[in-house]
């Protein structure tokens, strides 16, 4: 059974003020909006495929199998035995660290009646023993043997599919980290359990990371708004000189205010591409502006090569001076914030969280209305047809249109909510920073529409381009046909913002 709900999309604006002084940055948010028609369904694991074969190796213990999304690679000889060895692997693992934790326990028993140092002393010890066997320092052999037995106690099956081989050690640890927020919600651990038992080993340990984010706002949204104002107490910047002339700079911020940040550094740092005047005080104009560029009409030696820094250098040299000393690029900045919000919790009827595009972050109902409201963002609103995904924690965007008077570039939006990252399997490049590439080319008549788009990050399109990466199935159709084969229902509430 399927839910058709309403979910809110919307483009935050991003802008700096050119008499600011500072960085000022405009946060505005893209809804997407309905009411959901039908019933909400129980979430269920039905359609889903264990990833444990029924073959059995000589030892008696099912043979994992490959993710159903890679199952052609078993065909290639040198991947299939590649798996068989990681699968090997993954059960050496599991047995040695179910070995060292039997140690520790032991240790810890012998220990027992005695005063706390000693229990205390016994423990470290019998770490330190682990260590030296793993080959990790005392600091992170405690607490990979802590996540270990964590996930042993509260998520035994996925510690079965964790000694079979299954899940890795990488996917282990993410899962432990993930479910911390609710390591005493017996109940949800539970649920987690037996959903991360049939999932966990076909998605990598990013996509696991950004599942535990959605799928656990969703079990419990009052949960998820008091960890995240609790969490905000916890804000810090912290800065690291290192060794080599460099420093590194560490700052725990809002999800919101980092969002702003990154899209923001990303467009302006893009748009350095012309070529700049030598010993100039003037500062730089986007080309983006309309503005004529700093040095235009000055003789051609006057003028330094065009900018060759890679867009990650362009970025921290942006950072590094907004925050040095305040200046402001006199040319405003543009940039796109895609989020997707429940109706439900813009009208304060519910606290479930907003998603960002990608799928990769949360915010807080209460950060999203305060985003809503702000009357300084430029906003764009959407209205969008949704049908849930439980297995993947998501929404599945069925159509999409623009309430804006002005018509935005309102395809690419909508491709960016419906795809959210590269689609080839197991990226997590977000949908914003990828290529949006013709399935059928356009050379050969492909039409430039939803149905023949999806997003590829620049590497992924270079391998499609080469040969080396196949699209779908054209004949999928668009928007999905409901399970029961009927129309889905019509669109629920709209959403606008004020004039």
């Amino acid at each position: 059974m399927c839910e058709y709900g309403g979910w809110c999309g919307g483009v935050v604006g991003v802008g700096a003020g050119a008499d600011s002084g500072g960085v000022l940055v405009r946060v505005g948010a893209v809804v997407v909006a309905g009411g959901g028609a039908g019933p909400d369904p129980t979430f269920g694991m039905s359609g889903g495929q264990s990833n444990v074969d029924h073959m059995k190796d000589d030892q008696g213990i099912p043979q994992p199998k490959l993710p159903e999304r890679m199952s052609h690679l078993a065909y290639v000889p040198e991947l299939a035995e590649a798996w068989e060895h990681a699968v090997k692997s993954r059960r050496q693992n599991a047995l040695q660290l179910s070995r060292l934790l039997a140690y520790r326990g032991r240790c810890r028993a012998e220990a027992d009646g005695g005063d706390l140092y000693s229990r205390s002393a016994a423990d470290q010890a019998a770490v330190r023993d682990a260590a030296v066997v793993l080959g990790l320092s005392e600091r992170t052999a405690t607490r990979v043997l802590n996540q270990a037995q964590y996930v042993r106690e509260s998520l035994p099956r996925v510690w079965e599919r964790f000694c079979a081989g299954v899940v890795c050690m990488a996917r282990l640890r993410r899962i432990a980290d993930g479910t911390g927020a609710v390591a005493n919600q017996p109940e949800l651990l539970e649920i987690l359990d037996a959903e991360l038992a049939e999932m966990a080993g076909e998605q990598n340990p990013t996509e696991l990371k950004h599942w535990l984010a959605r799928r656990i706002s969703q079990l419990d949204a009052e949960l998820y708004e008091q960890s995240a104002a609790a969490a905000k107490q916890d804000r810090y910047v912290r800065i690291e000189h290192l060794d080599c002339g460099l420093s590194f700079v560490e700052a725990l911020i809002p999800t919101a205010e980092a969002v702003s940040i990154q899209r923001r550094l990303r467009a302006a740092a893009s748009a350095m591409h012309r070529p700049q005047p030598k010993d100039t005080e003037q500062d730089y104009q986007p080309a983006s502006t309309g503005q004529e560029a700093p040095g235009a009409g000055a003789p051609e030696d006057a003028l330094t090569d065009a900018d060759d820094r890679t867009l990650a250098q362009r970025e921290a040299d942006l950072f590094s001076a907004w925050l040095r000393d305040g200046r402001n690029y006199a040319a405003p900045v543009s940039a796109k914030i895609c989020v997707m919000v429940p109706e439900p919790t813009l009208r304060g009827q519910s606290d479930e969280p907003a998603m960002g595009a990608d799928r990769s972050w949360m915010l807080p109902a209460s950060e999203i209305r305060k985003l809503a409201a702000d009357p300084n963002a430029e906003h764009q609103w959407y209205t969008a047809v949704t049908r849930k995904k439980p297995r993947q924690a998501d929404h599945q965007i069925l159509s999409i249109v623009s309430n804006g008077r002005f018509v935005p570039p309102r395809l690419r939006d909508a491709l960016i909510f419906r795809d959210g990252v590269c689609q080839h399997p197991g990226c997590t490049v977000p949908a914003e920073r990828s290529d949006f590439d013709h399935k059928v080319p356009y050379e050969r008549d492909g039409p430039t529409s939803a149905e023949n788009l999806w997003a590829l990050c620049r590497r992924h399109h270079n391998m499609k381009s080469h040969g080396y990466l196949l699209p779908p199935p054209p004949s999928t159709p668009w928007p999905p046909p409901s399970r029961s084969g009927s129309s889905p229902p019509g669109r629920g509430g709209t959403y606008r913002t004020a004039a």
